[in-house]
């Protein structure tokens, strides 16, 4: 069992070789520019104010994406607010699922995630906030274009478009995404690369999760060893 601290020198750590598997793939090379238009099989907002309001929040059900689980590489599940299934089926066009990613709008914008395979729930809500990237697979991996919105280049792209007046926000953000201009291998060649790349996601999410699991764990044991709800006297150490 990992020491958290210790978790988030070894996912830095990973995150750090990927985005340099990433580098190495595209420094240096003669791949064709490409639109992100040309490779996405959908780019659409997430839904307008009026249609999720805290009224509509149910105990359980589809869960909404926030920026609060935007801060990583990959999605994070901390807790959620929920609408009904029968509500997010009328948000069809802002539904999202694995290998869709993820970008806020307003607010904390730069916030790129990809929803990872093996994820809490079958499906989620955007807010109002996000706006998301469907990849058509038979042209690029969605782990690769994960990674060109992590580089530099593809943080730059992204925010050329930002308005600084009042809240932060990228203008017209499903339109202005599709403009943006990326390397873009053969997808044998990106396949390669996400053989290399995939056990190291594998680990940082796994390590992430297990992190996430022992804070939950301490904090609901926490309380109960202060207020003495739990008795460790008779524990030999």
């Amino acid at each position: 069992m990992l020491l958290p601290p210790l978790v988030g020198v070894i996912n830095k750590n990973l995150l750090q070789q990927i985005m340099t598997l990433y580098n190495k793939l595209v420094k240096n090379s003669d791949w064709p520019a490409t639109t992100i238009h040309d490779i996405a099989e959908k780019v659409a907002m997430g839904p307008f104010g009026s249609n999720i309001k805290v009224s509509t929040f149910v105990p359980k059900g589809v869960p909404i994406i926030s920026g609060n689980h935007l801060r990583g590489y990959f999605l994070e599940e901390p807790e959620f607010n929920y609408i009904t299934e029968e509500h997010a089926d009328r948000l069809k066009n802002s539904s999202v699922y694995p290998h869709d990613i993820i970008f806020t709008h307003a607010g904390n914008i730069g916030q790129v995630a990809m929803i990872p395979d093996g994820c809490k729930y079958d499906r989620y809500v955007l807010s109002q906030r996000q706006f998301y990237l469907r990849c058509d697979e038979t042209k690029v991996v969605p782990e690769f274009i994960l990674m060109f919105f992590h580089s530099t280049y593809g943080q730059h792209e992204l925010l050329s478009y930002a308005n600084q007046t009042g809240v932060p926000s990228i203008a017209r953000p499903a339109t202005n995404l599709k403009k943006i201009l990326f390397k873009c291998p053969p997808i044998e060649v990106q396949l390669e690369w996400k053989a290399q790349v995939s056990p190291l996601i594998g680990s940082y999410i796994n390590n992430r999760d297990e992190n996430e699991s022992l804070a939950s764990l301490r904090d609901a044991l926490l309380p109960k060893l202060m207020s003495g709800e739990i008795d460790v006297s008779n524990i030999d150490i």
